[in-house]
């Protein structure tokens, strides 16, 4: 189970799986499946930027910040940050979001 919830999000026939884990004598009808793991791209920010507290910063902008993935730093072609967010998949996706800075 573990390994499925990791590995979230799951579609089946281009549909969107939403899974939540039941604690126990947890009611399964009263759990809000509404909310769904994405890993979001951030490009175009400069190399001294890339940081997680950046990707917090950027909270606003989303509904929670679960995760942070740097890996691709500094890697030719490959140059962006990965945030893993929590989305409310009620709400339109947002395709572009400029943060500009003074």
């Amino acid at each position: 189970m573990e390994r499925v919830l990791k590995g979230l999000p799951w579609t089946f026939n281009n549909h969107l799986l939403i899974l939540s884990k039941l604690k126990r004598g947890e009611d399964p009808l009263k759990i809000p499946l509404v909310y769904a793991p994405f890993w979001v791209q951030i490009h175009d920010v400069p190399i001294v930027l890339f940081y997680e507290n950046l990707a917090k910063l950027l909270r606003n902008f989303i509904e929670a910040f679960l995760e942070y993935d740097g890996s691709n730093l500094g890697k030719e072609n490959r140059n962006y940050m990965r945030v893993k967010v929590q989305i409310d998949v009620r709400k339109p996706l947002r395709r572009k979001k400029q943060v500009m800075s003074k």
